[in-house]
């Protein structure tokens, strides 16, 4: 389902009573803060594994690729904004919002927040301050299958990055080896998260340049305009042509039903 959003922001709420997960990788155009509630979750942020817990502020950054699984009950808080959104502070309220970004998992005051009913900007600043004030635990959160070296070498050169050889001898593996791991932690296989990258970045390129779709094809990483299309209609439901033109109307993000995310 796909969830409009125009120099806006979200904030839903949610509690379950069984284990869940939400088994792809996805990723949007918007900011996206899920703070934990109760129970524990293991937060797939970039190919990063973190163990949170009840009380914990996981940050995405847009674009970043996430997922999240458990096997416990457990109830949360996703906040959504656009940078749109953001414009809409002052300098120093946006300063100490996307400073925040730079720490993935923060330890907060969950009493503290308030009820956003009471006014989303103000949720927003007071989350913002709580996040500015924590520590961030992500090294001490991650889990032992963490692959955050392989997936930080990925986000860095998937653009150039041509198969798997580099890889696996960057890290002095086998590929079947690097194949069976990665698909075993993220529920994706390598080529897959390579794509959700490079069609992430072709987004960026389609709402804000006016290139060819034959150029961000390649600037994205693809050897072929056909199979970029491809793999392009794929992930985002949509063609290349089509994602510009929607581009130009609204601000969007693909979001589960009940808009959060995680």
């Amino acid at each position: 389902m796909y969830h409009e959003i125009s120099d806006g922001i979200y904030i839903t709420s949610e509690t379950t009573d069984e284990a869940g997960s939400f088994p792809a990788y996805h990723s949007h155009n918007v900011y996206e803060i899920y703070i934990l509630t109760s129970g524990r979750r293991d937060m797939y942020v970039g190919t990063g594994i973190y163990a949170a817990r009840a009380g914990d502020a996981v940050l995405i950054p847009p674009h970043m690729p996430h997922r999240s699984c458990g096997k416990t009950p457990y109830s949360g808080i996703c906040v959504e904004f656009s940078d749109g959104y953001l414009e809409g502070l002052t300098a120093f309220e946006r300063d100490e919002v996307r400073e925040g970004f730079k720490k993935r998992v923060v330890p907060i005051d969950t009493a503290a927040l308030g009820d956003p009913a009471g006014g989303k900007r103000e949720y927003l600043l007071t989350l913002a301050g709580l996040i500015s004030a924590g520590r961030d635990t992500a090294d001490e959160r991650r889990t032992e299958s963490d692959l955050s070296p392989i997936g930080n070498y990925i986000q860095e050169h998937y653009r150039e990055l041509r198969g798997l050889d580099a890889i696996a001898d960057r890290f002095g593996i086998s590929k079947s080896y690097l194949c069976r791991v990665f698909k075993k932690q993220t529920g994706i296989t390598v080529i897959e998260y390579m794509n959700r990258l490079r069609v992430q970045h072709a987004v960026k390129l389609l709402q804000e340049t006016e290139l060819s779709v034959n150029e961000i094809a390649a600037a994205s990483g693809f050897d072929s305009v056909i199979y970029f299309n491809r793999v392009f209609k794929r992930v985002r439901g949509v063609t290349p042509k089509e994602e510009r033109k929607k581009s130009r109307e609204n601000w969007s993000f693909a979001a589960a039903e009940n808009v959060c995310s995680i």
